[in-house]
């Protein structure tokens, strides 16, 4: 096995353990995402950023950035089920411009 591979794999264990935890202590997260899409997702990302970026991270640092990455894929699974007007009400929303 490669350093970059062990790199890879020594990173992923990290990211699957903050999955597990953050799944844990978040049934929306356990509702709505899958654990090994989520792995998968990770591991494609560390095909294209580099494990010694996130290697020298703390837990907390690393949590922080798992958790993003986890909070973009919930979203987009609540995106996925929105109707094209609840799209917009939604888009208009984050752009400033919706009105109750």
């Amino acid at each position: 096995m490669t350093q970059a591979s062990t790199e890879k794999n020594t990173v992923l264990k990290r990211i699957s353990e903050m999955i597990d935890q953050t799944m844990e202590n978040d049934s929306l997260y356990q509702e709505e995402l899958d654990r090994d899409e989520l792995i998968e997702t990770f591991s494609k990302l560390l095909d294209r950023v580099s494990p010694q970026i996130l290697l020298p991270l703390n837990d907390e640092q690393l949590k922080e950035r798992v958790e993003r990455v986890m909070s973009t894929e919930l979203l987009s699974t609540i995106l996925d089920d929105f109707t094209p007007e609840e799209k917009e009400m939604f888009n208009a929303a984050v752009e400033g411009r919706w009105e109750k």
